[in-house]
């Protein structure tokens, strides 16, 4: 029987609440292609990439729900709670501001406010002059925009602009990368990752992605080290444990490659990719069973 949106949804939570994730994203994302801006499903999307360390990808279904529902102040609450873990201080303000000015105002609000005073003193940020290392969110998801689009030329030439104002951008890096990789421009990708990490060298998702373009180039070695730089900042990194567990079985180290995917499971046990890449290496080991 085909499930309403509302049922998909209701089944979509009950995962999420339960930690099932891939099943979450399962229905959340058959909602998304019903419904491209479905608020809620967009809502919760946001929060699973935050869990992931996806930052990036968290800011669009963030815009995706306010704008389809600025009224919900659920969701301006986490956006902005989300740019302040970030290290996105500044652009939580706008937010925050923003947020203000349409009316959606509880006492929440005021305790980010606080932790955003705090915030600029720890940081050193100049509470007038209000500068930031890093472009605005709706910058950066232009460029995201451009990328998943494939007008990559268009795209570099943005960043390399923004890179003027902002040199010290990780996100900018780290987008530079992908746009190089999506192009076929591997070793100005890696580049630009490295710059990533030679700024903030704790870049988990740079080393991750650094992992995937040196897999591209065929450099398994290098790409297996990598993720194990990524893992070893972040040790929740599951889809990190999963590429390692591929790089494995494409040297012909099944074993490894069997423990690696175990280790991707122990950390997410509803990871679909990595049971299905698990059971294909079983196979290729003759452990049909």
């Amino acid at each position: 029987m085909e499930l309403t949106l509302e049922q998909a949804l209701k089944k979509g939570i009950e995962a999420h609440r339960a930690g099932k994730t891939n099943e979450a994203i399962r229905y959340y994302t058959a909602i998304l292609k019903a419904q491209p801006k479905h608020p809620d499903a967009n809502h919760k999307m946001a929060l699973l990439s935050v869990d992931a360390g996806k930052f990036l990808e968290s800011l669009t279904f963030f815009k995706t729900a306010l704008n389809a529902n600025p009224d919900v102040e659920q969701y301006w609450l986490d956006y902005i709670d989300t740019l302040i873990k970030f290290d996105r201080a500044y652009d939580a303000e706008l937010v925050l501001e923003e947020a203000k000015g349409i009316g959606a105002w509880i006492d929440a609000f005021a305790e980010i406010e606080e932790r955003l005073i705090g915030t600029e003193k720890v940081s050193g940020i100049n509470p007038t002059s209000k500068k930031s290392q890093e472009p605005t969110t709706q910058e950066l998801q232009n460029l995201i925009d451009l990328h998943a689009k494939g007008q990559f030329k268009k795209a570099l030439d943005q960043a390399s602009e923004l890179l003027i104002e902002f040199p010290e951008s990780i996100n900018l890096y780290n987008i530079i990368g992908a746009v190089n990789k999506g192009a076929g421009n591997l070793d100005k990708a890696l580049a630009a990752y490295k710059k990533a990490i030679s700024i903030k060298p704790d870049f988990a998702e740079a080393y991750y992605n650094m992992g995937i373009t040196l897999q591209l180039k065929g450099n398994l070695n290098g790409a297996i080290e990598i993720y194990k730089k990524a893992v070893s900042i972040q040790p929740d990194y599951a889809e990190a444990y999963n590429n390692i567990g591929t790089a494995f079985r494409y040297q012909g180290k099944k074993g490894e490659a069997v423990k690696a995917y175990k280790k991707a499971l122990s950390v997410k046990s509803d990871y679909v990719d990595a049971y299905n890449n698990m059971g294909v290496t079983l196979q290729e080991q003759g452990k049909l069973e």
